[in-house]
């Protein structure tokens, strides 16, 4: 993080720690505990863009590029004041960020906002979420076009994109946890493995958790609400104890699920024009 200009050595009078966190085939990532700070902070809110809408958007045209920002958050940097408060203490010293960490409770409305304004008049072909950027068009005269702006923007802010996460004039792309171009979407088979291999739930925080991952494809399943009620029964009941009974009704929706989205659903982007 100093090499890459991040941060710098120094000293606050609020300082939060700093913790690394692993995720299983990702290089760890550095976390600070601003829950303190936080508390105290006046939050601020930016609506974020409805995910069905920018897939249903994308989805329908025929070339599609994708752009990631390298650790977007990074490339905001940060007022002096901003940075005196957000300094954090390591086992080895204290440090002051110069750009905006993860976990101040306004970095996703001040990175949010960013955007919305960077891409001001560009909502036509292009919707940002948070650092994913999706840039659409009907013919590739005028993608090229779509891309040659966006790309100057992206630019003339000085912000940086990681190459091995782009794509760029794609007949179809994954966006968001979904495949999607030439009018149709459907969901990334990663993702429909990792419910197949989903254990049985033992407790009420892992159906939850369940839950929360086959409802993200709700939409490619026909009669979902009336299939998934023996799981959303299972977390009711005044009882707050986590361990629950997982009754055959239960296993059944839970196959009926697993089935339906291993025959590769695909759903039609609607013409909204």
């Amino acid at each position: 993080m100093l090499d890459l200009g991040v941060i710098e050595i120094g000293e606050s009078d609020y300082v939060s720690p700093m913790i690394l966190v692993e995720t299983i085939g990702r290089e760890p990532r550095p976390c600070i505990d601003y829950r303190k700070l936080n508390a105290i902070t006046k939050t601020q809110y930016f609506p974020l863009p409805n995910i069905e809408e920018r897939v249903e958007r994308v989805a329908a045209a025929n070339y599609i590029s994708v752009l990631d920002l390298t650790k977007g958050y990074w490339q905001l940097p940060l007022t002096k004041r901003a940075q005196r408060y957000a300094g954090f203490a390591t086992n080895f010293g204290c440090y002051i960020p110069k750009t905006m960490p993860f976990g101040l409770v306004s970095a996703r409305f001040t990175f949010s906002k960013f955007m919305a304004e960077l891409l001001k008049g560009c909502e036509d072909f292009c919707v940002p979420y948070l650092d994913d950027l999706a840039i659409f068009s009907n013919s590739l005269d005028e993608h090229v076009k779509h891309l040659d702006v966006i790309l100057r923007k992206i630019g003339n802010a000085k912000l940086k994109i990681k190459p091995s996460k782009c794509s760029l004039g794609r007949k179809t792309v994954k966006y968001l946890g979904h495949v999607v171009g030439n009018g149709i979407r459907s969901p990334v088979e990663a993702k429909i493995q990792a419910i197949v291999n989903f254990p049985a739930p033992k407790t009420k925080t892992e159906i939850r958790r369940l839950i929360g991952m086959i409802g993200y494809y709700s939409r490619y399943i026909k009669d979902y609400p009336k299939i998934v009620e023996p799981l959303t029964n299972a977390l009711r009941g005044k009882n707050k104890r986590e361990q629950i009974t997982w009754t055959p009704e239960c296993q059944k929706a839970f196959d009926t699920i697993k089935g339906k989205l291993v025959e590769r659903p695909v759903l039609h982007a609607p013409d909204l024009f």
